[in-house]
């Protein structure tokens, strides 16, 4: 895990914004990915602040692999490219580069067989955010009690739902869910999804970005009741560290990265303005001053995981910034993690509100089990076995027999 105190701004475009963030990353319980494939990073840039997380795909050192290159082809392209490109521009090029490194890194293996990674990545600057992404790895962002999803899965499972072939509720537990249309590696281009208009910051904003590992398991509810509370005390990382144990806690069938930034002034310098239009014309640089379009999401949720507890296993980390962009960042290697001892929490088995629940224990209903209104139907009378009649059929029959016998011997 790496935190940040609160960051004195070295560039021109993040005067004004001052921050502190936290992130994590951890294997998850499942013995069969003990090698951690996600990668995350941050680093003050040129254009902005820069924060990426990617969940590598392919197999152990595949996955892997494929998740730090993109990482630091991404943090590489921005670091270099020219000062006077609008920032959008610099950061769709950069994970686009970056698909194009990690196809160079599978050879000729087939699309199955080939390492990959998803991507999401938020750049603060001027007073605003832009998100773009790949895949199925999530932005969100938290105002006040309401929670924004930023990022649309490019899902198998997203597509049928889009379409009206799929609900929300039928999505749980799909046995697509873990396929993507969408992935850093899978062609030599991709097509990066940008917001098409940045979010304006609000100080106390907060962001979060995640791999499918943390967000199967623990939703926007949840995103409620840890996040605030420990962003009140000045304690982000601490709230990556309860999110982390929650997904664990529920299963942690796969590796969990997330970085959180809290956004402690939004507001810019005086006499400087948010530019409304880019100089080059163009399109999808108007500044949102709000999050509208940005759903409050229904997570999907999986069924639970079934395999054992792993022994503990060592992870890797993510990488911690640093403002000269010509050195890559360097990754932290965290103590190696422990493994839970308590039997672990199904998700809900329904979408959550995105709206503070109220004080006090709350019911929860959990798989395998029914929930507290379930009433089960009476049971059926039982019908008498034939046998039983059988049995009285040939007692009776026996001393009818046995009355006639007598009459017959005494009294004729």
């Amino acid at each position: 895990m790496v935190s940040t105190s609160p960051k004195t701004p070295t560039s021109a475009r993040t005067r004004g914004i001052k921050l502190e963030f936290g992130q994590a990353t951890d294997p998850g319980l499942d013995p069969a990915k003990a090698v951690n494939e996600d990668s995350c990073g941050y680093a003050e840039t040129a254009f902005g602040h820069l924060f990426v997380v990617c969940d590598g795909m392919g197999g152990h050192a595949g996955g892997k692999q494929a998740s730090d290159i993109a990482i630091r082809t991404i943090f590489d392209h921005v670091g270099t490219a020219p000062v006077d490109r609008e920032p959008n521009d610099v950061l769709s090029e950069a994970i686009e580069t970056a698909a194009g490194r990690v196809f160079d890194l599978g050879g000729p293996a087939t699309n199955q067989q080939r390492p990959g990674s998803t991507c999401v990545a938020l750049l603060l600057h001027d007073g605003v955010a832009h998100v773009a992404h790949v895949g199925d790895s999530r932005g969100y962002a938290i105002r006040g009690e309401q929670v924004y999803r930023l990022t649309k899965d490019h899902s198998m499972v997203q597509e049928l739902i889009d379409s009206g072939a799929l609900s929300e509720r039928e999505a749980i537990g799909h046995p697509d869910s873990n396929k993507i249309t969408r992935a850093l590696g899978m062609a030599p281009t991709v097509d990066v999804e940008l917001r098409a208009e940045p979010m304006e910051l609000n100080e106390g904003d907060v962001f979060l970005l995640a791999s499918d590992g943390l967000t199967d398991l623990v939703d926007s509810d949840d995103f409620l009741a840890v996040i605030p509370d420990h962003v009140a005390r000045n304690d982000v990382p601490g709230a990556c560290a309860e999110l982390v144990a929650l997904a664990n806690r529920r299963g942690g069938f796969d590796n969990i990265t997330l970085q959180l930034i809290h956004v402690l002034r939004a507001s810019l310098p005086a006499g400087h303005t948010l530019p409304q239009e880019p100089s080059d014309g163009v399109a999808g640089s108007r500044v949102a001053t709000t999050i509208d379009g940005a759903p409050v999401v229904s997570d999907t949720v999986v069924q639970e995981p079934q395999f054992a507890t792993p022994a503990a296993a060592p992870i890797t980390g993510c990488m911690a910034g640093a403002p000269d962009m010509q050195e890559a960042p360097t990754l932290i290697q965290p103590a190696k993690r422990r493994v839970a001892t308590t039997k672990p929490e199904p998700p809900p088995l329904v979408a959550d509100p995105v709206v503070r629940p109220p004080a006090g224990p709350q019911p929860v209903a959990r798989h395998f089990e029914p929930p507290d209104h379930f009433d089960p139907p009476e049971s059926e009378p039982r019908s008498t076995p034939t046998l039983v009649y059988v049995v009285v059929g040939m007692a009776v029959a026996i001393s009818v027999l046995l009355i006639l016998l007598i009459w017959a011997l005494f009294y004729r």
